[in-house]
């Protein structure tokens, strides 16, 4: 089922280098067109799911849950001081590129040009002017950002477009939601105000009618924020969440902030329950990708 792309490293991890399914979906044209969700506007027909029938190139890994502690072994409890870790990752490129007739070199410092933790915080909670320093910084530097997850422009524009009615700024509970993590789940002790996606390792993988999409929200403690599950509907959580939908601010848990979403409510395809859990890739003469005349 999974072919000789997984290939088993002698330290117990596995590994994962190839073509998948696309397994994020959304409906990219509404939620990227300043939040223009079909469910609140009405008028602009079915959600569609922007990325059915994409391919992504993928890496995965597969690693021992001792190999991601700083003590070397297994959480015990979900109170264990080692059971909760912070992932953040990035991609950086050479500073000079020289470009000549059939080709280019690159040359110099590698510096850092994008980085993801929690999804979809650079994209609807950092601003415009600061999207490039943000992508160029370590955890450490976030501070220059915190304005902008207790003041966001999404629930701002939730307000302005659609006369939904959100928490007022400081949003101390974004601040909670994204850069501490949450007590008693997520949060490890002494931590600093940092964007990185947190997760409590010794909280098992939910099963069978106890998954749900909306995570944390659909009482599913396995789900995301508590890291991120590939069918995690992370659109649907970020929206209600920006609207303030959540035990942090209980007056704003209710229609139809409990209810944003963007209609697309699960993958074109099935996960594989097996690493690397990504579906198989879609051949290339049954893509559903824009066609060039």
């Amino acid at each position: 089922m999974i072919g000789s792309g997984v290939q088993q490293l002698p330290s117990g991890m596995r590994v994962f280098a190839g073509p998948r399914d696309e397994g994020f979906y959304l409906d990219l044209g509404a939620v990227f067109d300043l939040a223009q969700l079909r469910n609140l506007t009405g008028n602009y027909g079915p959600p569609v799911d922007g990325t059915a029938g994409f391919n992504v190139h993928t890496i995965a890994f597969q690693v021992p849950v001792e190999k991601l502690t700083r003590s070397g072994s297994a959480p015990t409890n979900a109170t264990d001081p080692h059971a909760v870790i912070g992932v953040w990752s990035t991609a950086s490129r050479q500073a000079v590129t020289s470009r000549t007739p059939g080709g280019q070199t690159h040359s110099g410092s590698w510096v850092q040009v994008s980085r993801l933790g929690n999804p979809l915080v650079n994209e609807l909670v950092i601003d415009l002017a600061r999207k490039d320093a943000f992508n160029g910084l370590e955890p450490t530097g976030d501070a220059v950002a915190l304005d902008r997850v207790t003041d966001p422009e999404v629930a701002r524009l939730l307000t302005g477009l659609f006369g939904v009615s959100v928490p007022p700024p400081p949003r101390n509970d974004l601040v909670t939601i994204f850069l501490t993590g949450i007590p008693g789940l997520n949060q490890p002790a002494n931590v600093t105000a940092s964007e990185m996606l947190r997760l409590n390792m010794a909280i098992p993988p939910s099963t069978g009618a106890a998954v749900s999409r909306l995570g944390l929200l659909g009482g599913d403690t396995a789900g995301f924020p508590n890291g991120r599950r590939v069918g995690d509907d992370v659109v649907d959580i970020a929206l209600r969440v920006m609207a303030g939908a959540t035990a942090f601010t209980p007056a704003f848990d209710k229609f139809p902030n409990n209810s944003l979403g963007d209609g697309v409510d699960a993958n074109d395809v099935a996960y594989l329950n097996v690493f690397p859990y990504l579906a198989a890739p879609h051949a290339g003469l049954d893509g559903m990708g824009p066609v060039i005349k």
